[in-house]
């Protein structure tokens, strides 16, 4: 089979190219060397004297006993996760490509083995109570020096190394793995399986094509070659283990010699474990299905608005007809009725909608001239029913509440209006001052309101003359008789508070304040207004809301479901409202406010979210990553991704995403490192491989109603399996060498179908036949309806 380095593998996902190498050896191998170079000159004599050799060491590093985290660029499953992996193969993926080549099973001082392929890592899964020093699989290790990894121990065997070919400090600690000879003998893959459980990967982005990427580069994958149970809920614990020094124990398991009289001890180099949990409505296919179609009627499909269980059309025997429409029509669109207190101390009921809705949300009435200050003018009194529409009401006490819980911002607003009210003044007096242009031309009015307005106003009078024709008549006096001097100025008292006259021309200006003054309060203000600004736009991203002001009723969203919505931009503006009204003492306040505050006049250039997504669903900690694109259009021609502004995690299983516009369609993604290798489950519920091309120009693409085994048999691809340590069917028989094993027997399956490739079926075409490209589901929003 091609390694693909001519021909690439688009994968599913259209972002990205991958194409898979067999392996990517280097060109030395880690260790000590020494080079010496020697002259000879035959027939001369004495030419050895001063023809002295000359030899020098080097050596060439790789990690050995420990693996720093930059070198490990992902694991899946994921550490902790919990799902249906029973048909996963759990792989790391290494940053370095060259890694899993540099150093060799053989053991020092023993003859090398020609086998450059071969490579010195492994990743194993051991599950509960099979490792004795970790019962519970949680992925523990033993720390200890290399030098103690490698010292002899009654009962133990371990790499056989010399001490001269350990790299770096041999008392640095690294972790280790005690495995029983007969656990590691069922889990270890045989000698000449290890190449074909390595590949390397080439990932490119595809600049022609939109949607999220995966991480560029090369890297080395090592995958496992252990199934987690089928029926039952297991702790998995993986360990990627250094086999070099290792040939001879491999050689025992081989010949099936190890027991459990013996330990085998090996460096740890990543370890993580997770817990797989069979279910058929488990994992990422198994929980998206029922997010749509109800589970008794596969095409039944859900309704996916947020909103209570919508009753149905035809009023119940005894109902007011009117009544029962009208409030219907309330619960369709997403409103719930909740309890109300009136001021009087009676008892009712009212409407309330938190922001996000099962419909578009009509518009917030036009705000009085001072704007809302108070939760009662935003509450709809539905007179027909004597009922309120608390919604915006509710908001808007709300976004009060936690300004005032929040002292950091309760102080910087406060700041704000107190350094408005004293720039306003000083402004205003510029404004009327004599020579800065209080009735003067434009030129004049930006002159006052400058940060240097006499500096500004000096230099205009240099620059026409008039300075120095001042400075001339001061240093040349004219002749003149004298005039007498002028009374003494006299004070004329003004009734009112001290600072009257001050405060009323404020007021004056904020009345119709010209647009000169707008700009420079504005200007001389955005400093202190931009922390207010981004605190306010968490609030409108819907930060720290309280869950049950979001979805009032469990109803609305039970377990394992996902809602649609829209966001309602009134119930945000009263939200907003609320919180930046908390330092508005009088119209001062007000007016200064609405000239000069961002989020007050409406022209704060941060995004609103108009639509969203809420998932409530174990899928939450199953898939850590999971992608939701919305986009604009329909197809992949012309649809167009739209702004995610908000993915949060606001719960153990709940998840909640804002966009930018309201969507055409929402696309559901495993995440790119749910790239993963694995099995597929037949109709028969039997573990197969549905089969790929592995011919250019198509490789990798699937061959549709083509598995393996076929026919299928009672065991499917279990028959392909050798047993693990419970004696469950799990571990993969690959045996390359051999003609019944599952490389040549698949390999032979593809040549049936045509495919001429399969005599180089190596690494690189055994995962393009076992990879799961990441899955998605795709939702419009007349599915929604």
């Amino acid at each position: 089979m091609t390694d693909q380095r001519r021909a690439p593998a688009r994968a599913t996902d259209p972002s990205f190219v991958l194409r898979f190498q067999d392996n990517r050896e280097p060109a030395i191998n880690a260790g000590l060397y020494r080079v010496r170079a020697a002259q000879t000159l035959p027939g001369v004599e004495g030419a050895d004297d001063y023809l002295v050799p000359v030899e020098e060491t080097f050596e060439v590093r790789a990690p050995q006993f420990a693996l720093a985290d930059e070198h490990v660029h992902a694991v899946n499953p994921a550490p902790e996760a919990r799902s249906d992996y029973s048909t996963t193969l759990a792989h790391l993926t290494l940053t370095d490509p060259l890694l899993p080549w540099m150093r060799r099973l053989d053991e020092s001082g023993a003859a090398l083995v020609e086998a450059p392929e071969e490579p010195w890592l492994a990743l194993l899964l051991f599950a509960e109570g099979e490792l004795p020093g970790d019962p519970e699989s949680a992925a523990l290790t033993v720390p200890m020096t290399a030098e103690e990894l490698l010292t002899d121990a009654e009962g133990v065997r371990h790499p056989r190394i010399a001490p001269s070919q350990i790299e770096g400090d041999p008392t640095a600690l690294c972790h280790t793995v005690d495995i029983p000879g007969d656990v590691f003998a069922t889990i270890v893959p045989r000698t000449d399986e290890l190449r074909h459980l390595i590949h390397v990967r080439d990932v490119r982005p595809d600049p022609g094509l939109r949607a999220e990427q995966l991480a560029e580069g090369t890297y080395a994958i090592v995958v496992a070659n252990r199934l987690p149970d089928r029926e039952h809920e297991i702790r998995y614990a993986a360990h990627l283990v250094a086999l070099e020094g290792c040939r001879s124990i491999l050689a025992d398991a081989d010949a099936g010699q190890l027991t459990a009289n013996v330990r085998i001890r090996l460096a740890a180099l990543r370890s993580w474990s997770y817990i797989s949990t069979p279910d058929a409505n488990g994992g990422f296919v198994g929980r998206v299905r029922h997010f749509l179609f109800e589970s008794d009627e596969e095409h039944k499909q859900r309704d996916l608005l947020l909103r209570t269980p919508v009753p149905p059309a035809e009023p119940p025997a005894g109902a007011d007809p009117a009544a029962y429409t009208t409030a219907r029509a309330r619960l369709a669109s997403g409103r719930v009725p909740l309890a109300y207190g009136l001021e009087t101390g009676e008892r009712s009921y009212a409407w309330y909608r938190g922001p996000l809705t099962a419909e578009p949300a009509q518009p917030l009435p036009t705000p009085p001239a001072a704007g809302w200050t108070s939760a009662a003018q935003l509450m709809a009194y539905e007179k027909a029913w004597g009922l309120f529409d608390a919604g915006w009401g509710a908001a808007w006490t709300l976004g009060r509440a936690l300004a005032l819980a929040d002292a950091d911002f309760a102080a910087m607003l406060t700041a704000w209006h107190a350094k408005a009210r004293t720039r306003a003044a000083v402004l205003a007096q510029r404004l009327a001052a004599v020579g800065l242009g209080a009735r003067g031309t434009d030129g004049a009015a930006e002159r006052a309101l400058g940060p240097r307005p006499f500096g500004t106003l000096l230099e205009e009078l240099a620059a026409d003359g008039t300075a120095a024709r001042l400075l001339r008549a001061g240093t040349h006096p004219v002749q003149s008789r004298h005039a007498p001097p002028p009374d003494p100025f006299r004070r004329t008292p003004t009734a009112g508070r001290r600072g009257a006259a001050r405060a009323a021309r404020t007021a004056e200006l904020l009345t119709d304040p010209p647009v000169t003054l707008r700009t420079a309060l504005t200007a001389q203000l955005a400093d202190a207004a931009a922390p207010i600004s981004a605190w306010l736009q968490r609030l409108r991203l819907l930060h720290n809301i309280p869950f049950t002001d979001l979805v009032p009723d469990d109803n609305a969203l039970p377990a394992e479901s996902l809602r649609l919505f829209y966001v309602d931009q009134g119930w945000l503006t009263a939200l907003v409202s609320g919180a930046a009204g908390i330092a508005i003492t009088g119209e001062t306040d007000a007016g200064l406010a609405r000239i000069a505050a961002p989020w007050a006049r409406g022209d704060d250039e941060a995004p609103t979210p108009c639509a969203g997504v809420l998932i409530r669903s174990a899928l939450v900690q199953e898939c850590p990553g999971l992608l939701v694109r919305p986009y604009r259009g329909h197809g992949d021609d012309t649809r167009t991704p739209i702004a995610v502004l908000r993915q949060d995690v606001l719960g153990p299983d709940v998840l909640l995403v804002l966009f930018e516009q309201v969507p055409d369609e929402v696309e559901l993604a495993e995440p790119p490192e749910g790239l993963s290798f694995g099995v597929d489950i037949s109709q028969g519920k039997r573990r197969v491989i549905n089969l790929r091309r592995v011919d250019p120009p198509a490789v990798a693409r699937q061959i549709d109603g083509e598995a393996f085994p076929h026919p299928e048999g009672p065991d499917g691809l279990d028959a392909y399996l050798r047993p693990d340590p419970a004696g469950r069917r799990a571990v993969l028989d690959l045996r390359p060498a051999a003609a019944d094993g599952l490389l040549r027997k698949l390999g032979g399956r593809l040549a049936e179908l045509g495919q001429s490739a399969v005599d180089r079926f190596g690494p690189a075409g055994l995962a393009v036949q076992l990879v799961n490209a990441p899955r998605r589901q795709l939702i419009t929003r007349g599915t929604a309806r």
